[in-house]
């Protein structure tokens, strides 16, 4: 495996290797085999399992090669690549693709999380500015001065973030934005270009909503700008409000919260602590992170170490001692440990089920619906993209079965392909993509599979009654 280091000293090379000796397909490094046993995570000649974790400042993402496992800015349906369903493919089958569900988490950002101590790097967002106005629905209406938000500090505030810079934590950052321009510009060569779907201009065909997070929002703006560079009128994004929002974990759940504890009460649960109490040991003293929210999951330290990495910065040492620094092994160990907790939440503990229920169940049945419009003839909508969160990204995977879960990283993406056929008994077809790759699920793999199917794996996992489940 080539690591961390090595790309900082290297620059560019290829990740295909797991300890320099097994050499892994794009697609493989999606699916780690040994990922449900708590040995993985402390197995260090498995590296990053073909993963990146590492992307410039500025500019967009270069994944080499392009398809695999990155954190930074995780692939996604590219003309180069872009290949029919294989029925289609090898003319078995005809068919015409009629509706497209596009989801994916945002891109590059800040952290949220800064180590408690303090950073020992400052961060700067000055060359990326989140706009913040509003104005009237008529053009005929007084027109804001577009204005935006500059992160600053002054000397006479006693208090401090605990990173020195210009950002907000989390904001986009700017190689977010570039990361979600190309996105865009490429869904564009495949479903505007190559199939025809997505129209030249918006039309009242698309259909488009995020969370209420400024980072979901942000995205939006960049990779719909990649889809239609020429556009110059505005467009409507779709949010619930807050509260009951069915993304995010908007709406309150007690059930949510009850749920997540039995999961982490688990032998499982607590064997991957086992495994992994050295490394939390060592990272707590040096950066100060020995409260629960750091040590119960690696939740925390992981998202400091890929906010780090896929921003152009290093790894952080102590603020006491500069020479004591995370070194690249323990965060190779940090982002399995990840790996695990994700594959667990989603895939393997016992109340999966009910876990993804409560949290994405209601989102689950949004999309449920539209693809039964589709079925029903009644759909009135070609094209719905929705920007969402890991949180998000990682239930839906675990309902459609995938065989192994990887932290769902920036810009993850999953595409809903419906396809019309001549047959009558089952005239539409799905693939479902993740990340520009059919789905590997214990049902098989998604490039092919009856819509009405598809349907009823996706029905287990919306509650029949969420309030009283919720309590």
């Amino acid at each position: 495996m080539t690591s961390i280091m090595q790309m900082i000293t290297l620059g560019s090379v290829t990740f295909c290797l797991i300890g320099g000796v097994a050499a892994l397909s794009a697609e493989q490094s999606f699916y780690p085999p040994a990922l449900n046993n708590t040995a993985y995570i402390a197995n260090s000649s498995i590296g990053t399992y073909g993963g990146i974790y590492r992307a410039p400042t500025n500019g967009p993402t270069e994944g080499t090669p392009y398809g695999i496992y990155d954190y930074c800015s995780m692939p996604h349906p590219r003309a180069q690549e872009y290949a029919l369903p294989e029925p289609l493919e090898q003319g078995r089958a005809k068919g015409k693709l009629v509706y497209l569900e596009y989801l994916q988490r945002h891109q590059r950002r800040s952290p949220y999380n800064i180590l408690p101590e303090g950073e020992n790097q400052a961060y700067q967002c000055d060359s990326v500015r989140p706009y913040l106005y509003a104005g009237p629905n008529a053009a005929s209406g007084v027109q804001p001065i577009p204005m935006y938000a500059q992160t600053y500090q002054d000397h006479t505030n006693p208090f401090t973030p605990g990173v020195n810079g210009t950002c907000q934590y989390p904001q986009i950052t700017i190689g977010g934005v570039q990361d979600g321009y190309r996105h865009g510009r490429d869904l564009w060569a495949v479903y505007g270009q190559k199939l025809g779907l997505i129209p030249r201009e918006p039309n009242s065909r698309v259909w488009f909503r995020s969370s209420n997070s400024p980072l979901t929002q942000a995205t939006a703006g960049a990779v719909l700008r990649g889809v239609w560079p020429e556009y110059h009128g505005a467009l409507p994004l779709h949010q619930m409000v807050s509260s009951v929002d069915t993304v995010n974990e908007g709406y309150s759940c007690s059930a949510v919260s009850s749920t997540l504890s039995d999961i982490e009460s688990t032998t499982e649960w607590k064997a991957h602590l086992n495994v992994t109490a050295e490394l939390r040991s060592i990272l707590g003293s040096m950066l100060g992170a020995t409260d629960s929210s750091w040590q119960g999951t690696f939740d925390h330290f992981s998202d400091n170490f890929q906010a780090r990495l896929c921003n152009g910065y290093e790894l952080p040492c102590s603020v006491a001692n500069a020479s004591n620094c995370v070194t690249v092994d323990m965060a190779e160990e940090v982002f399995r440990a990840g790996d695990w907790e994700w594959n667990y939440y989603w895939r393997t503990n016992p109340d999966a089920v009910k876990y993804i229920q409560v949290v994405e169940g209601l989102f689950i049945g949004e999309i449920i619906s539209r693809l039964q419009a589709v079925i029903d003839g009644k759909s009135t909508v070609d094209y719905s993209h929705i920007f969402i969160h890991d949180g998000d990204i990682g239930p839906i995977l675990g309902a459609l079965g995938i065989d192994v879960l990887r932290w769902p990283a920036m810009g993850s993406n999953i595409a809903f392909e419906i396809w019309e056929t001549k047959e009558k008994q089952s005239p539409f077809y799905a693939r479902v993509l993740y990340s520009g790759h059919p789905v590997q699920s214990i049902y098989g793999t998604l490039d092919w599979v009856p819509l009405s199917q598809l349907v009823d794996i996706l029905k287990r996992y919306v509650p029949d009654d969420i309030v009283s489940l919720c309590g």
